[in-house]
This record gives structure tokens, C-alpha cells and sequence, in this order.
């Protein structure tokens, strides 16, 4: 019997014995003619190589996934160099498209030849057209989508309700490490006279990375505790922008509770995560100046206040002055009514002591004279009745001297107020004080005309000096009303220094 594979000794019962060759080309020519021309077909995009634009050819996935989400059915798809290069297909990958760049995570519609690889048996999909606004419509039916979940949770203006400081110079910039978009946003700070401090938290700016790591760089500055955060990135497509459309990312942005500023690098389109921002900017440098100005209007009203604070200062120091001069006199009244009061009760006491010797002394005469013996007791009852004399008269001055004391007191809080008033004490903390001709005190410089001459005192001593024309001029109404016009204006010294300006 023989053992050959081939043969089979059962009559009518011949099998055919194909070899590897001969069933891969059985399985070419099936599909040559089961698909003779190109077919369009979507999937979503993976496995693509992170440097597919400066490939020759290209090898990648089309994935269909189910309702859980994981990839059901998947095929090998392959994009050649000749055809890149027949068809145009190259700017769907270096970005050149304004609208579309081929991804991962993209789902994509391509027209494709069905290729079977007789040698090696393998079957795939080679790419030779693109429909990117079909791909554009899902992005767009996903980004609605993920409108509708922040407009529902209330998102959409979580962040932008969050207050912005007023002096936002500690910055957390979220970007891709020495990107132009980071050099744009650096220079633009560093070209204003503030001192911004930046801390940068690296990103990827698109591909399916960005998300996970901008959330990440989120929370990162959160936990830091910077002033602001920026989030940027230079230009792109459409396709590049929907980075920024997904759900996971816009809600991390509106939840943050620090300001988020986005410069996501797009005139026209905005992205989702524009949208849930305290603030939106087009540019990177955009972002910066932004900043900067930021900056510049609370310097403006810092200076703006303490203009007012010094306007305020010398208005005290002109009432303190005032109240001064009314101390002085009170201080001197208050002298004299207490000298008068100390000689009254010293003249009452030396009335009263005098009016009760010269008493006593006649009460002794008279008895003496009569002859009448005065028993001890009555001589104690003398002296008790002179003692209690005695205390009348001291308890009369103390009533005497009350009230004044009682003024001297007041009169001595007033001094000690009028004393911490005193503009020396503003003088010699750097101050001064500047009066007109009539000694008034000057608080605006409308007030001076030219001509006029001012006293500016200081906590050495007193300045004299005559105001001329300069860059701040005060207005010629005043100088008009004082001089009459410029006929008696005065002649200008070649060598003297302007005083007012």
C-alpha cells in the first residue's frame, strides 16, 4: 500500500492537494475579484507612529469597537511612500492640511485597495484617498456631546467666576517644553518691567497623551500655588484643536480652582477647554500681555491712591498747623488762669489764718482782763475749736484748686495731642511742607502760577523758591489772575534751575 499523501487508492475519490503558493494565490485571485476597485472604509486609528511624517511607509490599525468600548475587529492598513506621493496624502500627516491630520484615537474614513499579500498571506487595506470632513463631523457630533455634559453639571462658567488677582505674577505655564509657543509667552513677560516668576509643567499639546498629562500639570500647579495658570500652544488644524474638546480636560480646567488662561493658538476656532477658561486668549503672546496689563492697571491705581494719600497728608498737616496755634494759646491761658487760682487761695488761707489768730488773741486779752481762770478742759476745747479752723481752711483750698486742677488736666491732653501733631515730627521723617507767598500751605500744583514764589520748609530749615515754566506747567488762569497777563511776567535767569515741574 503505498503512503504517498497524494495518493488515493479509493476509486472516484481523488483529493486535490494545494500547496502554500497555490492557496495564497487561490486566496489573491478571490480577492482581486471580490473587491476590483478601491473601497471606502472607518474605523478609528491606532497603533500609528509617533513620527508617521517622516516615514516612507506608513503601518497602522483600523479598530471597530463595540458597546464596551474595547476594539472588536480590527485590521493591518498601510499608507506607501508612491502613493503618499500620487495622491497628495502627505499633508494629512505633517499638518499642512489647515483642517485635518491623521491620529490615534481619530475615527476616520479612507478610501482603500483591498491587498492580499500572496508570499507571506497577509491581507490588508492600502490607503490612496482621505474623506477628512467626514472625520471632521465626528469630531464636531463628539464635541456638541461634551457642550451639553458642562452646560448640564454647570461648568461652563465655573472658572471664569473665580476671581483673578490683582498682581498675578506667580504663573504656572502648561506647554510643550522649548516649544515656540513656550518662547513666544517667556519673551513676552520678560520684555515688561515686572517680575514675573513662571514655573513650567511639561505637555504634549495634541495626541491622545494630552489629555491625561495637561490634567496632570493642572494639579500639579494647583497643589503648588501659583497666582494663574496658562495653558498654550502654537497653531495647528481643526483636528489638532479637538485635543482640546474632550470632556475629562474641559471639566479638570472648569473645577480648577485657580484661574486658567487658554492660548491654544487658533484666530477663528475655539476649543472646549476656551470655552470653561477664565480667560481666553488667540496667541501666546496674547496670554502675556494679557498678563502684563493686568499688572499695569493695578500699578495705575497704587499710584493713583498714594497721589491721593500725599494729597490728604498735607491737607492734616494744614489743619494740624491751625490746631496747633489755638493749643499754644490755650496752653498759655491755661498757665495764667492757674497762677491767678494758686495766688487767691494762697491770699483766702492768709486772710482766714490771720482773721483766726487775731480772734484768739483778742478772746485771751478779754479773759485775761476779767480776770477769769480757764480750766484745762476749756483750753482743750480752744484748741480743738483752732484745729478744726485749721482744717476748714485746708479743705477750702483743696475746693479752691479742683476745678483748676481739673482743667490743668485737660489742658495737658491737649498739649499732648498738639504734640504728636506737630509737623516737625512729618519733617523729620522726610516730608515737607510747601506755602505760598501767604503762607498758606500748597497741596496742588494748579495752585502755583508761574512767578510765584514758594517757601518749602524742611526739618533743617526753609528753602525759598520761584516757580518756572516746566514739563508739568501749572494752568495760566492763575498766573493771569495774579500778574495781570504776561506784561508783568518776570524775565527769565539763563542760570537759575527750573523749580517747579
Amino acid at each position: 500500500m503505498s503512503t504517498d499523501p497524494l495518493f488515493d487508492p479509493t476509486p472516484g475519490n481523488e483529493r486535490q492537494v494545494l500547496t502554500v503558493r497555490q492557496i495564497n494565490e487561490e486566496i489573491s485571485d478571490a480577492m482581486e475579484r471580490a473587491f476590483p476597485r478601491t473601497v471606502w472604509v472607518r474605523g478609528e486609528v491606532q497603533r500609528l507612529p509617533s513620527d508617521a511624517a517622516r516615514r516612507t511607509h506608513i503601518y497602522f490599525e483600523l479598530h471597530e469597537t463595540g458597546g464596551s468600548g474595547a476594539a472588536e475587529y480590527q485590521i493591518s492598513t498601510s499608507l506607501m511612500g508612491w502613493d503618499r506621493q500620487r495622491f497628495g496624502l502627505g499633508r494629512y500627516l505633517d499638518g499642512t492640511d489647515p483642517d485635518f491630520q491623521i491620529a490615534n484615537k481619530i475615527e476616520v474614513c479612507l478610501e482603500c485597495k483591498v491587498d492580499f499579500y500572496a508570499k507571506f498571506g497577509k491581507m490588508s487595506l492600502k490607503v490612496v484617498g482621505v474623506d477628512k470632513n467626514f472625520s471632521l463631523g465626528r469630531l464636531e457630533a463628539r464635541r456638541r456631546e461634551t457642550l451639553a455634559y458642562l452646560k448640564q453639571e454647570d461648568l461652563l462658567d465655573r472658572n471664569a467666576g473665580l476671581s483673578l488677582p490683582e498682581l498675578p505674577l506667580n504663573v504656572g505655564l502648561i506647554t510643550s517644553p522649548g516649544s515656540a509657543a513656550e518662547r513666544d509667552f517667556m519673551t513676552g513677560l520678560e520684555d515688561s518691567p515686572w517680575g514675573f516668576k513662571v514655573k513650567l509643567r511639561g505637555a504634549k499639546m495634541q495626541g491622545e497623551q494630552t489629555q491625561p498629562e495637561v490634567i496632570k500639570a493642572l494639579a500639579g500647579h494647583v497643589n503648588a500655588g501659583v497666582d494663574v495658570i496658562v495653558i498654550t500652544r502654537g497653531g495647528g488644524s481643526r483636528a489638532d484643536l479637538s485635543w482640546f474638546d474632550q470632556r475629562d480636560l474641559a471639566v479638570a480646567i472648569a473645577e480648577s480652582p485657580v484661574p486658567v488662561i487658554t492660548a491654544i493658538g487658533h484666530e477663528v476656532d475655539q476649543a472646549i477647554a476656551d470655552l470653561v477658561a477664565h480667560h481666553a486668549c488667540k496667541t501666546p503672546t496674547a496670554a502675556a500681555e494679557f498678563l502684563v496689563e493686568r499688572v499695569d492697571e493695578a500699578s495705575a491705581r497704587l499710584e493713583d491712591a498714594a497721589a491721593r494719600l500725599l494729597g490728604a497728608v498735607g491737607d492734616l498737616l494744614v489743619v494740624s498747623h491751625d490746631r496747633i496755634d489755638v493749643a499754644d494759646r490755650l496752653i498759655r491761658a491755661s498757665e495764667g488762669v492757674r497762677l491767678r487760682a494758686r495766688v487767691r487761695y494762697q491770699s483766702v488761707a492768709g486772710l482766714l489764718q490771720d482773721r483766726v489768730s487775731r480772734n484768739l488773741a483778742g478772746g485771751r486779752r478779754i479773759l485775761a482782763g476779767l480776770g477769769i481762770g480757764i480750766s484745762a478742759a476749756a483750753v482743750a476745747r480752744a484748741a480743738e475749736a483752732r484745729q478744726k479752723q485749721v482744717s476748714l481752711v485746708s479743705r477750702l483750698g483743696r475746693e479752691v484748686l479742683r476745678p483748676v486742677a481739673t482743667q490743668g488736666a485737660r489742658l495737658d491732653s491737649l498739649a499732648t495731642q498738639v504734640r504728636l501733631m506737630d509737623p516737625s515730627r512729618l519733617l523729620a521723617r522726610g516730608y515737607t511742607i510747601t506755602l505760598d507767598r501767604d503762607g498758606r500751605a500748597v497741596t496742588k500744583a494748579a495752585a502755583l502760577a508761574v512767578g510765584d514764589l514758594i517757601d518749602t520748609r524742611f526739618s533743617d530749615g526753609q528753602v525759598r523758591s520761584l516757580v518756572q515754566p516746566g514739563n508739568g506747567k501749572p494752568t495760566t488762569k492763575g498766573k493771569e489772575k495774579r500778574s495781570g497777563g504776561k506784561k508783568n511776567e518776570p524775565k527769565k535767569d539763563p542760570g537759575q534751575k527750573t523749580l517747579f515741574r
